[in-house]
């Protein structure tokens, strides 16, 4: 029992010097970069034969510091789309664009390299062309993440204030989006000055499978 102070000061010392660590660091960081999401389902190849649907991101994010790591709340945006002939005749497009927002556990190894678990849920815009057929649908994803940050200072040594920093992060994880339901495809609305088209049946693709490793490759700055 009498080391019982000893080892509460111990511990003390280390979560101050933690939480003075990570408060060291900018709160503020700006990302940009590759976020790929995968489907294996058969169906997906109606707008990719190579499983991938490739996005671009971007991203804001504050960051809280806490006993061990920092707390990062990002908001992202997402955007990018697909295609695939179908029989040599048309294109069968889906274009994909989305919001997101979620939170992120940072843990500080040394001083360049941050693991981190992140969980965000965002919403989809989704557009499925198929010929002059189109269809648009929304609906709620979300994403789990694993990676890692490198962080390279761009003013080592710098006195009287956090530094700035170049990021580089890799994550992976799964994404999960429901199956969108194309149900309704229809030519587009006639112009002004335009005839009405010919009346048509709404076409119906079905179900288009879209959950899947997710995967993510960005660069950015700590301010």
């Amino acid at each position: 029992m009498r080391h019982l102070p000893v080892t509460c000061a111990v511990l003390l010392l280390a979560a101050v010097l933690s939480s003075s660590e990570a408060s060291a660091r900018p709160p503020v960081s700006l990302r940009l970069g590759y976020a790929g999401q995968v489907s294996t389902a058969r169906a997906y190849d109606l707008v990719d034969e190579n499983d991938h649907l490739p996005l671009f991101r971007v991203g804001a994010a504050y960051a809280l510091p806490l006993t061990g790591g920092r707390l990062e709340v990002e908001g992202g945006f997402l955007a990018g789309g697909t295609f695939a002939s179908l029989h040599q005749v048309a294109e069968a497009r889906l274009g994909l664009v989305g919001v997101e927002l979620g939170a992120a556990y940072r843990v500080s190894l040394g001083s360049f390299v941050e693991p981190y678990a992140q969980a965000l849920i965002g919403y989809d815009w989704l557009d499925l062309r198929i010929g002059q057929l189109r269809q648009d649908v929304g609906q709620v994803s979300a994403t789990g993440l694993l990676g890692v940050s490198f962080v390279v200072p761009l003013h080592p040594g710098r006195a009287g204030g956090p530094s700035p920093a170049f990021l580089f992060d890799v994550g992976a994880g799964y994404g999960f989006r429901p199956g969108a339901r194309f149900d309704a495809l229809a030519p587009e609305p006639p112009g002004k000055g335009q005839t009405e088209p010919i009346p048509s049946t709404a076409l119906q693709a079905g179900s288009l499978p879209l959950s899947g490793v997710a995967y993510r490759i960005q660069v950015g700055l700590r301010l």
